[in-house]
């Protein structure tokens, strides 16, 4: 189980970068035979090395932000392609590095029945439904937690944990295999 949770980020790794490769040279390959004369195997990692630098480099200064910016404006209004680009862009922005988590904490919710509990992550603030106080709640799947469940809990459904995000984590993507001792709820609600 260890040596499979090891390897299948190093594979789906390398199967997108394989994927990324063909598709790259089989588009740049003829273009530079035309230009040139030359058939150059490996045309396409280079492209792809000099597409990914410079949207890095555009990213990182003034004028390139608001190049950036201008795309996704565009593409965010055009008909289809927005539906497809939002939804991307989301999930990207979503589990994107960056100093605070998405998820806030880790909580246990009664789910998918009473008696059943599942280990979940509060996403959001609590939202007024039909004038209940409900939490967005992801509840990850096994082994890959960035697939799952986004459901409204009502507030007064939710267990908060003493869990960090890495241990759920952990938890979820082992099966179980990994889980804590104990799970209990956090150090500040104890009396």
């Amino acid at each position: 189980m260890a040596g499979l949770l090891v390897a299948m980020p190093l594979v789906i790794t390398y199967l997108v970068l394989a994927w990324l490769f063909r598709f790259a040279d089989g588009l740049l390959r003829p273009s530079f035979e035309l230009a040139t004369g030359w058939s150059l195997p490996g045309v396409g990692l280079a492209g792809v090395l000099l597409i990914v630098y410079l949207l890095g480099f555009l990213g990182t200064n003034v004028l390139g932000r608001w190049l950036l910016h201008l795309m996704d404006a565009v593409l965010s209004r055009t008909p289809i392609i927005s539906m497809v680009y939002r939804a991307t862009k989301q999930v990207v922005d979503a589990f994107r590095v960056s100093q605070e988590s998405p998820f806030k904490r880790v909580v246990l919710v009664e789910y998918p029945r009473r008696g059943a509990w599942t280990v979940a992550f509060a996403t959001g603030p609590i939202l007024e439904v039909n004038e209940e106080r409900m939490q967005p709640i992801f509840v990850p799947t096994t082994p890959n937690p960035t697939s799952g469940y986004m459901l409204l809990f009502p507030e007064a459904d939710i267990r908060p944990t003493d869990m960090s995000t890495d241990e759920a984590f952990r938890m979820v993507v082992s099966g179980g295999f990994a889980a804590p001792d104990t799970i209990g709820p956090p150090s500040d609600t104890m009396e």
